[in-house]
């Protein structure tokens, strides 16, 4: 009885490491939440408690979880601070997830069938 929204798209920019595109993917995940909330509260729907995010990049996760970490390049630090507000006000909780628990895992990398089956079963099979 959770929704939950999937969303892949190519990313607009180009980082030179994945610590960029994590905090610009977690800041985009930030606006769709926000929007979705707003949507929901038009259509009446009680919203109770934050909206959860979930990253396998760790150190993307701290940063955008730790109000006092500190970010060198400016458009990841407007990517984070965006992130770090949705946090702050407690609309969002961003999270950790290993990359080999991570369902989004399973339509970016070629995997073998018995490597994804037991992430891949709990989403065919409710």
């Amino acid at each position: 009885m959770t929704p939950v929204d999937w969303y892949s798209k190519l990313q607009t920019t180009v980082e030179t490491a994945t610590f960029g595109s994590e905090h610009v993917a977690a800041r985009t995940a930030t606006e769709q939440i926000l929007d979705l909330r707003l949507i929901l509260r038009y259509l009446g729907v009680p919203l109770d408690g934050p909206s959860f995010m979930f990253g396998d990049n760790e150190s993307a996760v701290n940063t955008a979880s730790v109000p006092h970490s500190k970010l060198h390049k400016r458009h990841n630090a407007l990517s984070c601070h965006r992130t770090r507000e949705a946090i702050a006000t407690g609309v969002t909780r961003f999270h950790h997830i290993v990359g080999t628990a991570n369902p989004a895992d399973i339509h970016s990398k070629h995997w073998g069938h018995s490597s994804i089956w037991e992430t891949l079963r709990p989403l065919l099979f409710w």
